[in-house]
């Protein structure tokens, strides 16, 4: 082998080390960006399961009214097992960052009115907070 066919193949050699370690000049091909995802749902359905959730909120201001924390674990537990499929839809909006948003949304907008119930809540959840049917029925509701 002569000294001009090592010095081509050393190019060669250089030139081809260079390609696989993504050397060359030219960019990388790129992908088109994926389209995000459509929203699951729309204004008018985050406000149906808003008004939903406030209706529940407003049961639940209800029955923790009760002094027995068995009856309240009870019943509490029996209003999250009727609510089940509403407790479904909105944990499979989470998941949909533009359907949070419109949920969020919509339950601000009933805010003056979630406030009252959930403070009306408080001082039997806090008194019933060791009850283990509460504590089980509680575990069960959903966050925003």
């Amino acid at each position: 082998m002569t000294r001009s066919n090592l010095s081509s193949l050393a190019l060669i050699a250089t030139s081809l080390t260079a390609l696989a370690c993504g050397g060359g000049g030219r960019p990388a091909p790129t992908t088109p960006a994926e389209p995000a995802p459509a929203p699951t749902i729309d204004a008018d359905y985050a406000d149906a399961l808003a008004d939903a959730l406030v209706e529940v909120l407003a049961t639940m201001a209800q029955i923790t009214t009760a002094s027995d924390c068995q009856v309240m674990g009870s019943q509490l537990g029996a209003l999250f097992d009727r609510s089940a499929s509403l407790f479904e839809q909105t944990r499979a909006v989470e998941d949909d960052p533009e359907g949070a948003r419109l949920v969020k949304a919509a339950m601000d907008l009933r805010a003056k009115r979630v406030e009252p119930l959930v403070l009306a809540m408080g001082p039997g959840l806090v008194r019933c907070r060791d009850d283990a049917s509460v504590v089980a029925a509680m575990a069960r509701m959903p966050t925003l």
